[in-house]
């Protein structure tokens, strides 16, 4: 048995209009089919590598839980390479996204990175190998 490839990753979403936005809109992902299943509607987007991002939007109220960035046993981020992270900043702190922290350069990994969250809370981190912009 081996593992093949990651199929999905699910982030449970608390605004439909504006996650769509996020993710389509703002990030370019191609939106794919939605599938109503009994108590929630499943979302999808194709991610570059052929695996989907998977969002869920439940018909009933759920419980909002804060992620911390050192909370454990939880997911933390979702972490997307790039090939110009100084324009997809701009782009998203021009939409009102703010890098809680800031892209700049991570020598340690050899990357310019920074991370935000979309409309949901969940954090995202975007990078670009080989560039050294900033600190």
């Amino acid at each position: 048995m081996n593992i093949k490839k990651i199929d999905h990753v699910t982030i449970n979403i608390k605004n439909y209009e504006e996650t769509i936005k996020f993710y389509g809109g703002l990030l370019g992902l191609k939106q794919l089919d939605s599938v109503t299943m009994d108590d929630h509607i499943l979302h999808y987007f194709l991610l570059p590598d052929g695996s989907r991002l998977e969002l869920t939007e439940y018909f009933f109220d759920t419980t909002e839980i804060p992620v911390e960035a050192t909370n454990k046993g939880c997911a933390r981020h979702l972490a997307f390479e790039v090939d110009d992270i100084t324009t997809l900043a701009k782009r998203l702190e021009d939409a009102g996204y703010t890098f809680h922290v800031p892209v700049s350069y991570v020598k340690k990994l050899d990357f310019t990175g920074g991370l935000t969250k979309d409309p949901n809370d969940f954090e995202i981190e975007f990078l670009q190998y080989g560039c050294q912009i900033g600190g």
